[in-house]
């Protein structure tokens, strides 16, 4: 006759097993967490702006992602693949500037500030605008919360929007160049396919 397997309590299953032993918690406490984060992403980031030498700089500006809604998995792959590659650098003894920004402008964030409005159909131009706006920088701010919240690494406080009027003179001088080294041709193709 077979005899019964002797049971094990949970706690036993451990012990059969021949797991490493950790002093380290598997998670922080909601109170380290914080601090935890701001030390692998904002004080790793300024450290490394200021110990790292300039001549082994990698440059990423952001392709920057529409300030009009919360984030998805979109954002998640892009944000982490690009984290994951500076982060790299920074491995190899180099010196990491990553710029984030966000697109401000479009048709996606117009539609979305239109949503939110009671009647949109009296609305003037200028009142569309100014919705949007509205809506791109609260979006901006949540987006750029949640992204410190994913430890992404990078120069959160000088992120650029396309809707600062720095951006925009900077633009407008790019355009004042191509026109005075006669590259014209393009911004008249380009305006005739808007009209």
């Amino acid at each position: 006759m077979l005899k019964p397997a002797r049971v094990l309590r949970a706690s036993g299953w451990s012990d059969t097993l021949r797991l490493p032993k950790s002093s380290f918690p598997p998670r922080p406490s909601t109170t380290e967490r914080p601090i935890l984060l701001k030390q692998c992403s904002d004080d790793l980031y300024n450290w490394q702006a200021q110990a790292r030498p300039l001549d082994h700089t990698f440059v990423l500006h952001d392709g920057p992602p529409y300030a009009n809604g919360g984030l998805h998995v979109g954002h998640a792959l892009n944000k982490v693949l690009k984290d994951i590659f500076c982060r790299s650098r920074l491995l190899k003894g180099g010196r990491v500037q990553y710029v984030p920004g966000w697109d401000c402008h479009g048709l996606p964030i117009e539609i979305k500030a239109l949503q939110s409005q009671d009647d949109y159909t009296t609305m003037k131009p200028t009142d569309i605008r100014a919705a949007a706006r509205r809506l791109a920088s609260k979006t901006v701010e949540a987006q750029k919360k949640n992204f410190k919240e994913w430890a992404i690494m990078g120069d959160w406080e000088n992120a650029y929007q396309t809707m600062e009027k720095g951006f925009e003179l900077r633009q407008l001088g790019v355009f004042r160049e191509m026109v005075t080294k006669g590259r014209f041709w393009l911004l008249i193709h380009t305006f005739h396919l808007t009209q």
